[in-house]
């Protein structure tokens, strides 16, 4: 079976491909080809630009443009793609907003989409502010595509239950043809603590406003410089000088740095205001190290509710402080939390099992009968 995987290529979708890629090597029974939507060019960009006066009302429609652009786009690449040296039977969308449009260009091959949120969802999460009156706006724009995207697919992967929620509720989608599937990630072998020196308190992500690393630092430097060392993980420029921060800019999936960081961590602290389901979450759980996450998204449902991690109750500088203060004194704490995250990511979210699952599905997916074909049993190695 031949799948064409379209990757919107956003965030952390370079490492959940990655590990794609890597699993379906061991399989026999599908044979992936995997597209990344490159970057916007000129017109793109153009279609996504803010209106003044009407942008921090979401009164421009930004979103929603740049959102119809990008399927345009992947609408006009599809047929090239899938007139490749052997035809494609069935296409995997990861996000819906790469299918807004396209699935048309598809000619009635099945295909199944993924996601982490609904537009629906995803236009609340505004970083920076809170939604306004006009925010719905966006969302109107879409939905109806964004309907026949869910309403059209042979089966529709939600990545939490909080995004299946919305896809059910919100979109009115038959909750038999939705299946929660985490984006899993490897599980390492875990090395020895570090000794000595100040314990590690690490973020990961791109955009540090959007995703609290700014936050993270001015909490860091007004009260922790002395008490733990920051790393922050992003490409974004970061002010020099700080006391015991490391930036480090040039981390690229697959090539280990995070992993030695991880190791090495006491904790991870991600108080994003947009996040919902970020990977590097589920990296720092598989490596024993707590979580420190906002109550956004599928977040709170990644560490259990705070049974393996701490779940931030609002986004003060004061609660980011206690919460990580009070783990940097409670080592015991701190490694109980780490045991338990590790085991939810064993249990739910090795890669090995999701992504090895999302195959199977997009294999079910062509053949048009799932429970025929699945067995249960492991994939066939090669």
């Amino acid at each position: 079976m031949r799948a064409l995987l379209v990757n919107e290529n956003i965030g952390g979708h370079a490492t959940v491909h990655h590990h794609l890629r890597a699993v379906a090597a061991t399989r026999d029974d599908v044979d992936v080809r995997i597209v990344d939507v490159p970057p916007p060019g000129f017109w793109r960009k153009v279609a996504g630009v803010g209106v003044p006066g009407l942008m921090r009302w979401d009164a421009d429609l930004m979103q929603a443009r740049y959102q119809l652009a990008q399927s345009a786009w992947v609408a006009r690449q599809l047929p090239r793609w899938l007139a490749g040296t052997a035809p494609v039977d069935v296409v995997h969308f990861y996000t819906h907003n790469t299918a807004l449009l396209a699935r048309r260009a598809l000619g009635g091959l099945p295909y199944v989409v993924t996601l982490d949120s609904t537009t629906t969802q995803n236009n609340q999460l505004q970083p920076g502010r809170a939604a306004t009156r006009f925010t719905a706006l966006s969302t109107r724009a879409t939905f109806p595509f964004e309907r026949a995207v869910y309403a059209g697919a042979r089966t529709v992967v939600a990545n939490s239950h909080w995004c299946a929620a919305s896809v059910t509720g919100d979109y009115g989608i038959d909750p038999a043809r939705v299946e929660v599937l985490p984006m899993g990630v490897p599980v390492p072998e875990l090395g020895a603590p570090p000794d000595g020196g100040l314990p590690r308190v690490l973020f990961i992500g791109r955009g540090m406003e959007r995703k609290g690393g700014n936050l993270l630092l001015e909490v860091h430097q007004r009260w922790l410089a002395d008490r733990c060392e920051l790393v922050l993980v992003t490409q974004d420029a970061v002010p020099a000088g700080g006391r015991n921060v490391t930036v480090v800019d040039d981390v690229r999936p697959g090539d280990g740095q995070v992993g030695r960081l991880l190791s090495g961590s006491a904790l991870l602290a991600l108080p994003s205001r947009i996040d919902q389901w970020p990977n590097a979450v589920m990296e720092a759980m598989s490596y024993a190290v707590p979580p420190v996450v906002s109550a956004v998204g599928g977040m709170p449902e990644m560490v259990a509710g705070g049974a393996a991690g701490l779940v931030l109750a609002d986004d003060s500088a004061e609660t980011l402080r206690d919460a990580i203060a009070g783990l940097l004194e409670d080592p015991v704490r701190r490694r109980e939390l780490g045991a338990r995250a590790r085991r939810r990511v064993e249990d739910v979210m090795d890669v090995r099992t999701t992504a090895n699952r999302l195959l199977d599905v997009v294999r079910d997916a062509a053949v048009g009968s799932g429970d025929a074909v699945r067995t249960g049993a492991p994939p066939t190695a090669r």
